[in-house]
């Protein structure tokens, strides 16, 4: 049987790069039947420093050692749009994964490597795949794939009971806005009931409104989402598979402004609040939570993602 070398950094089903990595690992096993998939990293789920941003470079190396073998290669993740030196130093030929980062993040370096990664894959790939549509507005005219975070995404409508006002899933990581969130949520936990999964936070410790369940298996999120009403998103993300969870389960979902979806996606379930300005941010959710039933809809137009490959 033929083999298709790959490099994955995280494979793990509880989290966004481990489902975005196993969904298109599932998407190569549709267009390379015949095929058996091997991946080459033998130090799967560890999150460090070395491990995301600097082990993949062993890869890289491993990786070409099967192309001149003439294999087929293919690297899946982490794959985010400023670590331009992953697309220079593979072999032209290498299957990308989806392409992840985001717009919203202001730092001065963070910027200059994300359009030197956009300038590079404009001149140099014909074909890209994107977890999401942040970018889009940079690659007019080419031939490009986005938002593969819905590839095989369901609406599961049943509403079950609600006991909490708001969940929100939380990463100890300064590029999501963490401190205006945690004040939003400081603010209406007097008068609403709140769902924390994600990291630990103690900030909340003794509040009866705020039950914090830490890291916990998806299936478990799932349930918690069911029991909703609403959704609060990070900073940098307004697509991410917890925000993709949350829509499967028909709840709203309070995203940043600035980040707003393309006209491939119809819905009412976001509702958009500025990250500069918390005073007014905090009344939108206020007067949102006050809200009882309203008719909701989520359409979207998904591309057939099996032409990337072509």
């Amino acid at each position: 049987m033929k083999k298709i070398y790959f490099w994955a950094n995280n494979l793990n089903e509880n989290s966004g790069e481990g489902i975005l990595a196993l969904n298109f690992i599932k998407l190569l096993k549709i267009k390379y039947k015949k095929h058996n998939l091997i991946n080459i990293n033998k130090n799967l789920h560890r999150s460090n420093f070395y491990f995301n941003y600097v082990s993949q470079f062993f890869g890289i190396i491993d990786l070409w050692k099967y192309h001149l073998k003439g294999e087929k290669i293919c690297y899946i993740n982490y794959l985010p749009i400023w670590n331009f030196f992953i697309f220079l130093f593979l072999p032209k030929n290498t299957i990308f994964g989806p392409i992840t980062g985001t717009n919203s993040k202001k730092n001065f370096l963070y910027i200059f490597l994300k359009y030197i990664g956009i300038s590079y894959l404009k001149n140099n790939r014909k074909k890209n795949l994107f977890s999401h549509n942040q970018f889009k507005k940079y690659f007019r005219g080419q031939r490009n794939f986005y938002n593969f975070l819905i590839y095989d995404f369901k609406i599961h409508k049943k509403s079950k009971k609600k006991k909490y006002d708001l969940i929100f899933y939380y990463r100890n990581n300064r590029n999501k806005g963490n401190y205006f969130l945690l004040e939003i949520i400081k603010n209406i936990s007097n008068k609403y009931k709140i769902a924390i999964v994600g990291d630990k936070i103690k900030n909340f410790t003794g509040n009866l409104n705020i039950k914090s369940f830490g890291n916990i298996k998806r299936q478990l999120v799932f349930k918690i989402i069911e029991q909703s009403r609403f959704a609060l998103m990070t900073k940098e993300n307004n697509l991410s598979y917890f925000a993709l969870d949350c829509i499967s389960k028909n709840l709203e979902i309070f995203s940043n402004k600035d980040l707003k979806l393309d006209n491939s996606i119809r819905t009412n379930l976001y509702i958009y609040i500025s990250f500069e300005n918390l005073k007014k941010t905090i009344k939108i959710i206020n007067e949102k939570l006050k809200e009882t039933n309203k008719k909701k809809y989520f359409n979207f137009n998904q591309q057939d993602f099996l032409k990337y490959f072509d």
